[in-house]
């Protein structure tokens, strides 16, 4: 404590003078700034800079009283719209019809107001009003009375009378009657309805408090629609009014930041809603499903297990749902799955050495299996070879004996058999509903050029079905391939499965009209 102040607080303490805000030496009081101190000398007391001119508002805004300071309102009187932030423009209420003159009257427009212009006089003591009504003139307050100094004018409707004692609206006679004293408004608590009320010599008025505006008209301090009197520049999203002040919100997938105006978007992710995975949108989200789920439709936020086997071709045999996936699985015996993991493959047995066929037996592969033939060669013949060829594109394979003649010493039957050749084979085959053209199931080949027909001298190839079904269901083609002669053994006919045919075609080697040479092909078909 400084020894000014110690010398205040000792004279304040004996004088028992209290200082309402500071002290300065010697006991004497002041105020802070905005503040003035009352005649006793001690107390402070706000200055109304509005009232007192003190302030530097515009005259475009309103100046409102603070404690111990003031603020600039910006507005527009009654009568007038905010076209910008700083400009005032007159509202026509005539041209607008948000007047409320008569029918015996017309609307004249004025700045910031109207008046009713009558199309008709009113009587004597009588003027028209704004809404082309007639009312009463107050001669006492225009001074059109005739009354002396010592008498007060009284108005009555029409007219006027002089009164001898009568105090103007906002006075009443003092004690003794002699003369008008001020009515101080403001005593009573209701007068600015909870606002500041200021009493002013014959009437008063209201210091509203932040977010209302003073009406002058009825008097009262008025809410500002804050919402409206500054569209768009208060909230980011959504504005509410409220009694003094107004409230800001956000849409739906968005929270109001700090400031209490600005929305920022809400990571719904973090709460996971989502069964699976939630990715982050702009005021939203967006769930995902691993794969094999799919959303579902109800809620949009639930993954659910995709049943792949309800859908066509996604296994070639049979298929296993499970959780996010699938199985596809082939019959126990004669496939396997291929690498796709989807497709059942042929399991050559031939080949793979896992079949069961004897020494003496070939084998010969099937879809799903194999089985076993056992070709013998007919007399005067030997085996010349038996082999496994190799898988067609097709998937079937095709099992081979040939036999090559071998006669013995002297035996000249066998010596002129022109049979040379008997080959055995197998050959599987589809089952054919419908057969539009022949089909080529086997291919002869033969080392004999093709004759030129200028000489017919030359060798020739014919072909022949020694034997077939019942139907005729095939027949041998007559073609060359690279200058040789070859035979097309062709499928003619559907052939409904499963069944089991056996076919005989004789491949004869002729010159000059004699057959020379001649070899069989014996093939054992698999529908």
């Amino acid at each position: 404590m400084t020894p000014d102040h110690l010398t205040c607080f000792l004279l304040l303490s004996v004088s028992d003078a209290n200082c309402s805000q500071l002290c300065v030496g010697a006991g004497e009081c002041t105020c802070h700034e905005g503040f003035k101190l009352k005649r006793d000398g001690v107390t402070c007391e706000d200055v109304n800079e509005c009232q007192t001119g003190s302030h530097n508002c515009s005259s475009e805004s309103v100046c409102v009283n603070t404690e111990g300071s003031f603020h600039c309102w910006f507005s527009c009187h009654p009568g007038f719209t905010l076209t910008d932030e700083i400009t005032c423009k007159d509202i026509d209420e005539c041209e607008f019809g948000i007047h409320n003159c008569e029918q015996n009257s017309v609307c004249i427009n004025t700045a910031g107001s109207f008046h009713c212009q009558p199309k008709n006089s009113c009587g004597e003591g009588y003027t028209l009003d704004a809404t082309g009504r007639c009312i009463d003139i107050d001669e006492c307050v225009l001074g059109t009375h005739n009354c002396g100094a010592n008498f007060v004018c009284i108005n009555t409707p029409g007219s006027f009378h002089c009164n001898t004692v009568s105090c103007p609206r906002g006075y009443h006679l003092s004690a003794d009657g002699t003369r008008c004293e001020d009515v101080d408004e403001c005593q009573t608590s209701e007068m600015c309805g909870g606002h500041v009320c200021i009493n002013l010599e014959g009437s008063f008025r209201c210091e509203c408090r932040t977010g209302f505006m003073f009406n002058t008209i009825s008097k009262l301090c008025e809410d500002i629609n804050e919402c409206t009197h500054y569209p768009g520049r208060l909230c980011a999203h959504k504005c509410e009014n409220t009694e003094g002040s107004f409230r800001c919100s956000c849409s739906t997938g968005f929270t109001l930041t700090r400031d209490g105006r600005d929305c920022e978007d809400v990571d719904e992710c973090e709460n996971k809603p989502c069964s699976q995975e939630c990715t982050n949108v702009y005021g939203s989200y967006q769930c995902y499903c691993h794969r094999g789920y799919q959303l579902s439709d109800n809620d949009g936020i639930t993954c659910e297990d995709i049943n792949e086997c309800a859908l066509p071709g996604v296994c070639s045999h049979n298929c296993i749902n499970t959780p996010g996936g699938f199985n596809c699985t082939c019959p126990p015996g004669g496939y396997t799955l291929s690498p796709d993991g989807r497709t059942c493959q042929d399991v050559d047995e031939c080949a793979a050495e896992t079949h069961t066929c004897s020494a003496s037996e070939i084998c010969f592969n099937l879809q799903g299996g194999h089985r076993c033939f056992n070709f013998e060669c007919p007399t005067n013949f030997r085996r010349a070879s038996s082999q496994q060829r190799e898988k067609k594109s097709t998937g079937n394979a095709s099992a081979v004996l040939r036999c090559v003649k071998s006669c013995r010493l002297l035996d000249l039957e066998c010596s002129h058999n022109p049979t040379h050749i008997i080959t055995f084979t197998v050959i599987s085959l589809p089952t054919s509903q419908h057969l539009k053209e022949p089909e080529v199931i086997a291919l002869l080949r033969t080392a004999t050029a093709v004759k030129p027909a200028n000489l017919p001298d030359q060798p020739d190839v014919i072909f022949e079905i020694l034997d077939s079904d019942e139907q005729n269901s095939f027949d041998v083609i007559k073609d060359s391939q690279d200058g040789l002669i070859v035979g097309l053994i062709c499928q003619v006919k559907p052939i409904l499965g499963p069944k089991e045919l056996m076919l005989s075609v004789v491949i004869k080697y002729v010159q000059l009209g004699d057959v020379y040479q001649q070899n069989i092909m014996n093939i054992h078909i698999l529908v």
